[in-house]
């Protein structure tokens, strides 16, 4: 006869294997429901057209700020834009999208990057071969890119790939601050304007003290031309033929000039200029060197934010239209050049 004493012995295999199909049961509810509240929140818009914090197509973002590469190439693969406007934060707060004409292929998204530099353009032009829509590229080029300019982390080699992208979502979707951005803390303000979904971002006007600092805040010491940052730019172009390429130099300030010269970087700034040229003009391209002898000279980095600027380094739109026209691609609806 079997004792009672060793019946236990016999149930608690069971009773354990129960306990862990609960445990992974809940385990695997809550992972299900974090992704879920992630996709319709989307925290970081990549995975909606329009999250619930946005409204009429625009919205603030901590996270569109300070993590737009990991945002940015995600956009760019849902939204699958038949033009791209790419280059750095003068790009993004300078050329909108909606100052195109209408026969370029469309959609249209602002690919501009705080602080990007060369060596990060061939990885962005993987990415657009690599999304298969792309037909038109806009390249706005700045001195800053080829520069000893300390670089943000660059663009992942995930970007350039449908699996690297499918990975870097889940990673969104399961990392260990979803929940603090799904309780909206993503989405405090950490810089002044609205992002749109098109890439886009509306800056509104600094006030004399921030553009005094902005000023103060330009590192010209970290800003030694190197020329070798010019095998990107031809790695870009050689890897985005048979595309359509419009490809400028951004309007550079006077109060930015000014700082330029003082740090004896003027010399090497004109050298750039050449240098870019003569690989622009081996690809057969046209390089539409917009940096000086625009009409745009009324900054003042003591008097705040002007008509055309926002502060030393960044133009607003109505310059942004300006370039899109000289390229030949803006909206038939845009004023000409005072």
């Amino acid at each position: 006869m079997t004792s009672a004493s060793t019946i236990p012995a016999f149930d608690q295999p069971v009773r354990g294997r129960g306990f862990a199909a609960t445990f992974v049961g809940i385990v695997a509810g809550a992972l299900l429901l974090t992704a879920a509240a992630t996709v319709w929140r989307d925290p970081f818009w990549v995975f909606r057209a329009a999250p619930p914090w946005t409204r009429d197509g625009a919205g603030a973002s901590r996270l569109l700020d300070t993590q737009m590469r990991r945002v940015k190439p995600l956009q760019i693969a849902n939204l699958r834009p038949g033009t791209l406007l790419v280059g750095s934060s003068v790009v993004y707060r300078g050329l909108d999208p909606r100052d195109l004409a209408p026969g370029l292929p469309q959609p249209a998204y602002n690919a501009g990057f705080s602080s990007l530099m060369a060596d990060e353009l061939p990885m962005l032009a993987a990415l657009a071969r690599d999304v298969g829509s792309v037909r038109r590229v806009v390249i706005g080029l700045d001195y800053f890119m080829f520069t000893r300019f300390p670089p943000p982390p660059p663009l992942r080699t995930e970007v350039a790939s449908a699996t690297g992208r499918a990975e870097m979502r889940l990673k969104l979707m399961f990392n260990s601050e979803t929940p603090e951005n799904l309780r909206g803390k993503g989405q405090r303000r950490t810089e002044p304007g609205l992002w749109r979904g098109d890439g886009f971002k509306t800056t509104p006007d600094f006030d004399a003290e921030l553009t005094r600092k902005v000023a103060a805040a330009q590192e010209i010491t970290a800003m030694a031309y190197e020329p070798e940052r010019l095998a990107a730019l031809d790695a870009t172009l050689t890897r985005l033929r048979g595309l359509d390429i419009a490809i400028y130099l951004s309007p550079v300030s006077a109060a930015q000039l000014g700082l330029l010269a003082q740090g004896g970087r003027l010399p090497e700034f004109e050298r750039w200029r050449a240098d870019v040229a003569a690989v622009v003009g081996r690809h057969g391209l046209t390089l539409r060197d917009l940096a000086t002898g625009h009409p745009f000279d009324d900054f003042d980095p003591d008097k705040g934010s002007s008509r055309f600027w926002v502060d030393n380094v960044h133009f607003k739109p109505e310059v942004g239209r300006w370039v899109l026209a000289r390229l030949g691609l803006a909206s038939g609806t845009v004023a000409p050049a005072p």
